[in-house]
């Protein structure tokens, strides 16, 4: 995210890739054909991107699921704590660990017949929520206008349901092959908890423009990256079908291209270098 300035975003809501599920046909994507700890790793650079593009005072905001290693991995299936290891990085590079929200995803309960029912010991636990882990960056935050502040305002309904600890709706059905999409509810509830109108949302990971949408369908401009052109057709779609809002705002979408990056050299600079400790 070079082309962005340093502390020139309010807020940063994103859900990257998940370890090992979905392939999205570039080269240089985060998640599929990885190890673990290349995983990590280039997660990392991210959010040591994140914290430098983010102003004073704002938060990061990471929806992330931790996920299954099978037998083909490690010899034997675990679970990989991708949150912890989020957690980690982010508080060596000094942002402020703020908490997590528990997204309950609702849906059916095949999935707590796995493993060894009717018989005890070997049950796997269903794994039917993600976490929405809060980070700010230290220092004072930019201070809204008075009329800022009046259109963000937040009813007490709102306050008290948007910042308890557990979330419950559903996620989103896989649409036009993007299998990994969050509900707009998700970045919708951030946005308004987070930030206030006119301010700008990055999202690093943009996937389909769920945040981007979001944002512009709650007066905030918004910046989203994408390595897969695949879904920026599907972006810009949805998108201009929300045209004409009423604070004026702006969305930028960018491709990065996969010949700009590169890893390695930038991840041996890391502050912080993850190693698998189950290899």
């Amino acid at each position: 995210m070079s082309e962005l300035a340093d502390s020139s975003v309010h807020l940063i809501v994103t859900s990257p890739p998940y370890w090992n599920i979905k392939d999205y046909g570039t080269i240089q994507q985060i998640g599929f054909y990885q190890s673990f700890e290349n995983y990590i790793n280039h997660l990392n650079l991210v959010w040591q991107e994140c914290h430098r593009t983010l102003m004073d005072g704002c938060r990061l905001c990471i929806n992330i699921a931790d996920t299954i290693a099978v037998k083909t991995h490690y010899g034997r299936n675990k679970l990989m704590a991708i949150h912890s290891e989020i957690i980690k990085f982010c508080e060596i590079i000094s942002f402020d660990y703020m908490g997590a929200i528990i997204w309950q995803k609702i849906g059916n309960d095949k999935g707590v017949f796995l493993g060894s029912y009717p018989f005890p010991r070997n049950g796997v636990i269903q794994m039917d929520y993600e976490y929405i882990l809060v980070f700010r960056k230290s220092g004072n935050s930019p201070q809204p206008t008075p009329l800022q502040k009046e259109f963000s305002k937040m009813t007490l309904k709102e306050w008290q349901k948007y910042f308890a600890g557990h979330w419950n709706f559903p996620g989103t059905l896989q649409n036009k092959g993007h299998i990994a999409m969050f509900p707009q509810e998700l970045p919708r509830r951030l946005i308004r908890m987070f930030s206030f109108v006119g301010e700008t949302v990055l999202d690093p990971f943009g996937g389909s423009g769920t945040t981007a949408l979001a944002a512009k369908n709650n007066g905030r401009n918004s910046i989203s990256y994408e390595i897969s052109p695949d879904y920026i057709e599907i972006i810009k779609d949805k998108l201009q079908t929300y045209q004409g809002d009423l604070f004026g705002t702006s969305f930028e979408f960018v491709q990065q291209q996969a010949g700009e990056m590169g890893f390695a050299d930038m991840i041996s600079k890391l502050p912080y270098l993850f190693k698998d400790p189950h290899v």
